[in-house]
């Protein structure tokens, strides 16, 4: 394994964990931190997982991007941050750029790729990362895992060789890296359990994803906007050309199932109603249903769950 440089910028629940993983096997791994800045520096940062804890007592870890790069050029800045965030990539992610550094964005939702390149150097390798995985902060300085841990991983381009530099990154970690041929199939599966549980969990008061799965109309409710969702997206993938298309009843079956499984889960877009943050209305709800309307793809649930969303987001 060649040794590599690499900032966590959003170093949040997903951030820190996947950047702790890196770290776990030998990479430089450096964390940009506000919230829990304090904490970290004087007791280190703390992970609880069923895949086994570990404990980094004192990492590097900065309140600004600038002192972040007083440390020295990486090779790679892994974004944790939510869609909501990506005006603000330049003066986040600027700072730590060099000619060579790529870019990984661990983000949810559709259309995010393109907007997080408009916002980075021309030439930048940009990656696309659908993680697939329960983890929540508990106290400050400790993240808990509790489900699942693997990213799906696509290029921005869809560069195969690239797309192997990014599979190498992850070699020999606990984080099963699942390299994608086509980032936008790779997004559109994604938003199948983003959609239902993210969206049903909400409009429900804020319930974790055990109350909609248990819920015999709740279920039906998801499996049928899980339909739309590939609908959506297969339309989607054969009008910009692409060969690749989502399997609805391999996905429908996979993510219900999954979801059983996971107990009283709160989705991070719950978490963020409940806590009164900004949701993640455009990238998650709106922009799918908008690109179903522009190809003709009827999606009514996709498109009622968007509203209440939006109307209870708003409402905050």
């Amino acid at each position: 394994m060649q040794r590599q440089r690499v900032a966590v910028v959003g170093a949040g629940a997903v951030g820190g964990y996947f950047g702790m993983r890196l770290a776990e096997i030998g990479h430089d791994v450096r964390f940009l931190m506000r919230r829990d800045y304090e904490a970290v520096k004087a007791g280190g940062l703390h992970l609880s997982s069923h895949l086994g804890d570990l404990s980094l007592d004192s990492p590097t870890v900065e309140r600004t991007p600038e002192a972040l790069a007083s440390h020295g050029p990486v090779d790679w800045v892994l974004v944790g941050l939510k869609a909501t965030a990506i005006p603000a990539i330049p003066e986040l992610v600027g700072p730590l750029l060099s000619e060579d550094t790529r870019v990984l964005a661990i983000m949810n939702g559709l259309s995010v790729d393109e907007e997080i390149a408009t916002q980075l150097p021309v030439g930048t390798s940009l990656f696309g990362g659908l993680g697939f995985i329960g983890v929540i902060r508990g106290e400050p300085g400790q993240i808990l895992h509790q489900e699942f841990g693997a990213i799906n991983l696509g290029h921005h381009g869809d560069d195969p060789d690239e797309l192997q530099s990014g599979v190498d990154l992850f070699a020999g970690s606990k984080v099963e890296i699942r390299p994608e041929s086509s980032l936008l199939k790779a997004r559109w599966e994604k938003l199948c359990w983003n959609i239902p549980f993210n969206g049903l969990c909400v409009i429900a008061g804020g319930v974790p994803v055990d109350q909609v799965i248990e819920d015999p109309p709740l279920y039906d409710a998801a499996h049928e906007i899980i339909r739309e969702v590939v609908a959506a997206g297969n339309a989607d993938l054969e009008a910009r050309g692409e060969t690749a298309r989502i399997d609805g009843p391999r996905i429908a079956r996979l993510f219900l199932t999954q979801t059983l499984g996971m107990g009283a889960y709160r989705p991070s877009t719950v978490i963020d109603y409940i806590e009164g943050r900004p949701l993640e209305l455009d990238a998650i709800f709106s922009q799918p249903v908008q690109r179903a309307s522009e190809l003709s793809v009827g999606v009514p649930m996709m498109s009622m769950v968007a509203s209440l969303v939006g109307k209870l987001g708003g409402a905050q």
